[in-house]
């Protein structure tokens, strides 16, 4: 694959990426600041009944994306241990959204600040999105690093999913959404991109 090809297959990548990461802002559940229920948790904002399936799936993918994506765009190889950041940018992504970054108010600074919502980043809504979105983005390092036989980033790689599961234990269908997404995004890199996929 020619240089040029790669950087406007990287280009391509990153947009869909960005798309992915726009869609998942308006489905991500939202932690409301200065809300409380009975028991002084903050309130939610579930903007759909399929927040949990769609956010984890679209971030999850996103970030595969975005990793492969902006290795084809500086035409480098994308290492299986460079793969690993594919899971910290989904849960990182997650978070922010749950505390209402992408909502586009001040309400994210709140959110952070307040003990109260940040117990509830960790606990509610938005950490079963982090959990599948950080379970879908370790299939990439999990299969660069079989293909390329790095067995230090496999096993953080599969430390990473087994830690997601245990982390949110009630969260089984947003960890199987975000599953799903990483290995599509990765079956369709697989066929897109080769030079970074295939063994």
């Amino acid at each position: 694959m020619t240089a040029l090809r790669r950087r406007l297959l990287g280009l391509v990548l990153l947009a869909v990426a960005g798309a992915a990461f726009a869609g998942a802002a308006t489905v991500a559940p939202a932690v409301v600041p200065g809300s409380a229920t009975a028991s002084g948790t903050p309130d939610f904002v579930v903007p759909s009944p399929v927040s949990l399936l769609v956010a984890p799936a679209l971030l999850a993918a996103g970030s595969v994306l975005v990793v492969s994506g902006g290795a084809a765009l500086v035409d480098a190889d994308l290492s299986a241990r460079t793969a690993l950041l594919a899971p910290a940018l989904g849960a990182v992504g997650a978070l922010a959204l749950g505390a209402g970054i992408g909502a586009g108010s001040g309400a994210s600074l709140a959110a952070f600040g307040l003990p109260e919502s940040l117990a509830a980043l960790r606990s509610g809504p938005p950490a079963a999105v982090a959990a599948g979105a950080v379970v879908g983005g370790a299939v990439a390092p999990v299969v660069r690093a079989s293909t390329t036989e790095d067995t230090v980033a496999l096993l953080v790689a599969a430390v990473l999913l087994l830690a997601s599961v245990v982390a949110v234990p009630g969260s089984v269908l947003a960890l199987v959404a975000g599953g799903v997404a990483g290995v599509l995004a990765v079956g369709a890199l697989w066929a897109v991109d080769p030079a970074n996929w295939r063994p």
